[in-house]
C-alpha cells in the first residue's frame, strides 16, 4: 500500500511517501520537499557583499550559521586572489561563541517542540508545555545578539571580522545569561550535572536520567523504538573527517557533489538536490562530529547500538553540554583590547571563486561562489538536511530512508525521520 505522510511542525514542509506491506510496516519510503525558493538564483549579479545580508535568511533557524559561512567564502576568494585577509582571535573567538549560541537554541528547541511533543502524543499523553524550552531558547538568542545585535538575521560579521566592540560589562552579561541556560540544561533537560550525565552514557544509563530528556528516551523505549532508526553508519565532518565502519579517514572536498536527479526537472518529485560523499550518502549534524571527534559518552553509546536512536538523540544533547563548556571558555578568555575589524581592500577590486564550509545545528554547510569584480557570477549552496533527508534510490538509499525502513508504522518511521532534527526551506533554497 502506497500512503502519503505530510509532515508538518518543522521548518517548513516535506511529504514522505510510504510503501507498506500487508501489516503496516514500512517497506520503502521516498522524501519530498515542495517549496522552491531560490536563494542562489537571488544572489547572482549582485555585490557579494549582499550575500551577507540575503544568505541569513536561507533558514530561519540557522541564519548565522549561513552568514559566517558566507564570510568564510568571502575570505577565502580573497586568499585565492592573494590577498592577505588578517582576523583577529577576539572576532574569531565572537563568531564561534554565537554560531555556539545558534546550535544550543536550535537543540533546545528540537528537544521541546518536536521529540518530546511527538513522542509524547504517540503514547496518548498530553503535550508538554514548552513555555520553558521558548523562554531558555529566548535567552540564549540574547546571549547571541549581545554580540550580534539582533536574532534571527544578524549581519553583524563581514570579511575581516564583525562589527561588535563588546565591553567587559557586556561579557559579564553574557556570563550570567549562560549560567542560566546551564541551570536550565542540568535541572530540566537532564536532571543531572554534565558530569553524570556524559558518565550516564559510558555506563549505558541513560535512561534513568530524570530530566527531560530522560523521558524522551523512555517514549522511545515504550514505543520499541529505541535501537531502531539505524542508517548506513557513515559520517561525515568535511572539515574534520570521515567515519565509516568505525574508522575515522581524512577528508577531500573535491569527493563532495550534488545529484540533482530527483529534482522535478528530471522528473522527480523533490525539489531538493541529494548531496553525496565519494558518490554516497553521509550522515551529518551532532552524531558525526561526536564520532568523529571521538567524543567520550556518544562513542561508547555508539559501539552498544550503532547509528540508532538513542544514540543520535542523545549527541544532539550532549553537543548542548559541550557548547556550553566552550563558550563559557571562550568568554572568559575573550582579550577585549584586539581589534574586532581588520579592513581588506575593497570588494570591488576582487575577482575569483571560494568556498566556505562550516559546521551548521544539522550538519556540514557549504557555500561556494565565483565573483568578478566584487559581483556574484555563480553561487551554489549544500546544506546539512541535503546530506541527511536526501531522496535516494535502492540501490543508493539516503540516510533518513534507510533508517525509516523497516518501521513497524508509518507513525514510527515519521518519528525516526524526525530525529534528523528536518528542516525543509533551507534544502529547497
Amino acid at each position: 500500500m502506497i500512503t502519503h505522510e505530510l509532515i508538518e511542525r518543522i521548518e517548513g514542509e516535506a511529504v514522505l511517501d510510504f510503501k507498506t506491506d500487508k501489516n503496516g510496516r514500512v517497506q520503502d519510503a521516498a522524501i519530498r520537499f515542495l517549496h522552491f525558493r531560490g536563494m542562489e538564483a537571488i544572489l547572482e549579479g549582485r555585490n557579494a557583499l549582499d550575500a551577507l545580508v540575503i544568505t541569513p535568511r536561507v533558514c530561519g533557524i540557522c541564519g548565522h550559521s549561513h552568514l559566517i559561512t558566507t564570510v568564510r567564502m568571502i575570505e577565502n576568494i580573497y586568499q585565492n586572489a592573494g590577498v592577505m585577509i588578517r582576523i583577529s582571535d577576539k572576532a574569531k573567538a565572537i563568531r564561534t561563541i554565537t554560531l555556539s549560541c545558534e546550535l544550543i537554541q536550535n537543540h533546545i528547541k528540537w528537544l521541546y517542540l518536536v521529540m518530546l511533543h511527538e513522542s509524547g502524543k504517540m503514547l496518548g499523553k498530553e503535550p508538554a508545555v514548552a513555555l520553558k524550552a521558548l523562554y531558555v531558547s529566548s535567552a540564549v538568542n540574547q546571549l547571541c545578539a549581545v554580540f550580534s545585535g539582533q536574532w534571527p538575521h544578524s549581519s553583524y560579521a563581514l570579511p575581516g571580522g564583525v562589527t561588535c566592540d563588546p565591553t567587559h560589562i557586556e561579557v559579564m552579561q553574557a556570563l550570567k545569561i549562560l549560567s542560566d541556560v546551564e541551570s536550565f540544561i542540568r535541572d530540566e533537560v537532564l536532571g543531572c550535572d554534565f558530569e553524570t550525565f556524559i558518565q550516564a552514557m559510558r555506563d549505558n544509563e541513560v535512561l534513568k536520567l530524570k530530566g527531560d530528556f530522560g523521558t524522551v528516551l523512555r517514549n522511545f523505549e515504550t514505543l520499541g523504538l529505541l535501537e531502531k532508526g539505524k542508517s548506513h553508519g557513515r559520517f561525515l565532518v568535511l572539515e574534520a573527517g570521515v567515519v565509516m565502519n568505525g574508522v575515522r579517514s581524512d577528508t577531500d572536498i573535491a569527493l563532495v557533489s550534488e545529484d540533482v536527479s530527483q529534482t522535478f526537472e528530471h522528473g522527480g518529485k523533490t525539489y531538493a538536490k541529494n548531496a553525496l560523499y565519494q558518490g554516497e550518502f553521509y550522515e551529518t549534524g551532532p552524531l558525526a562530529r561526536a564520532l568523529v571527534e571521538e567524543r567520550a559518552g556518544i562513542s561508547d553509546l555508539y559501539r552498544v547500538y550503532g547509528d540508532s536512536a538513542v544514540t543520535r538523540l542523545s549527541a544532539r544533547v550532549d553537543e548542548m553540554v559541550s557548547l556550553c563548556t566552550q563558550v563559557r571558555q571562550l568568554l572568559a578568555s575573550l582579550d577585549l583590547s584586539q581589534p574586532s575589524f581588520i579592513a581588506p581592500p575593497a570588494i570591488e577590486s576582487i575577482s575569483g571563486s571560494g568556498v566556505g564550509i562550516l559546521e551548521a545545528p544539522r550538519g556540514t554547510l557549504i557555500h561556494r561562489a565565483r565573483i568578478e569584480k566584487g559581483k556574484i557570477i555563480e553561487y551554489s549552496i549544500i546544506t546539512p538536511t541535503q546530506w541527511n533527508l536526501g531522496n535516494g534510490i535502492a540501490s543508493n538509499l539516503g540516510v533518513a530512508q534507510r533508517a525509516m525502513i523497516g518501521a513497524e508504522s508509518i507513525a514510527k518511521a515519521s518519528l525516526l525521520f524526525r530525529t534528523f532534527d528536518v528542516c525543509s526551506v533551507c534544502t529547497t533554497h
